[in-house]
């Protein structure tokens, strides 16, 4: 049971430009098959070129808090000419006390990444867009940022680099907790899968996602969905709801 590890997969995440991401603090609701069931909680902070974002998740209701679902990621990387380097993960979730953990090692010299999971050490080969399960909410803003209607990542797993596909839909307008905001929906493509991906970020707001959901076709649906947002260390009011 993989309930936690989809946090940071669902969340499609962006900072406002290459060179200067907007420190953050971002609390969401995770639903599970439309009931709440979960807290996740992720924070950017940066210090020049070199950022640290971490992402935490805890069962609250129902099965997730009777298995004390829980996970607990962090990513350290830097920019250099306009460009994303992630140095270090790790990765650590929890279910019904069995732990799952891996973590890796960037090395931009060498152009490898090691990774250390439960089942041995990997070592892959770098491409120039290479990120991270969780720097893949930093990559994508990128792209955001420029305007592109479909691009393609390179996402690290446990022992492989997967490629992703994203598309961009028109904006539009969409309800959240923090009022009515003009959003842009963006869409993992896969071709052949019954899983699916999508998530909403509100332009007005730095391209932060204010909703994500993941899920697979005849199976579990998480929906996570913004609760309150801080930029750059002020508060986000919430502004007027949608017109019916």
């Amino acid at each position: 049971m993989r309930l936690v590890c989809t946090v940071a997969g669902i969340l499609l995440w962006q900072a406002a430009q290459a060179h200067t991401p907007v420190p953050f603090d971002a609390v969401y609701e995770v639903r599970v098959d439309g009931k709440p069931r979960l807290e996740a909680r992720i924070t950017l902070a940066r210090e020049g070129d070199a950022w640290k974002l971490s992402s935490t998740s805890s069962g609250t209701r129902g099965l997730a808090r009777l298995l004390k679902v829980a996970s607990d990621e962090h990513s350290t990387g830097r920019w250099r000419d306009d460009r994303l380097e992630p140095l270090e993960y790790r990765h650590h979730s929890k279910v019904a006390g069995r732990d799952d953990r891996w973590s890796a090692s960037f090395d931009w010299s060498e152009q490898v990444v090691t990774t250390h999971t439960e089942d041995g050490d990997f070592e892959l080969s770098l491409a120039e867009d290479t990120v991270d399960p969780l720097s893949v909410m930093l990559a994508l803003g990128r792209h955001l940022a420029s305007d592109a209607p479909e691009f393609t990542i390179g996402v690290l797993d446990e022992d492989e680099i997967d490629q992703h596909l994203y598309r961009a839909s028109p904006p539009g307008p969409l309800q959240t907790e923090l009022g009515c905001l003009e959003v842009v929906a963006l869409e993992r493509v896969r071709e052949n899968s019954e899983r699916y991906s999508t998530g909403w970020y509100a332009s007005e707001l730095d391209h932060v996602p204010v909703r994500a959901r993941h899920g697979k076709r005849g199976g579990r649906e998480f929906d996570m969905r913004i609760v309150r947002l801080e930029l750059d260390g002020r508060a986000v009011a919430a502004g007027e709801d949608c017109p019916d």
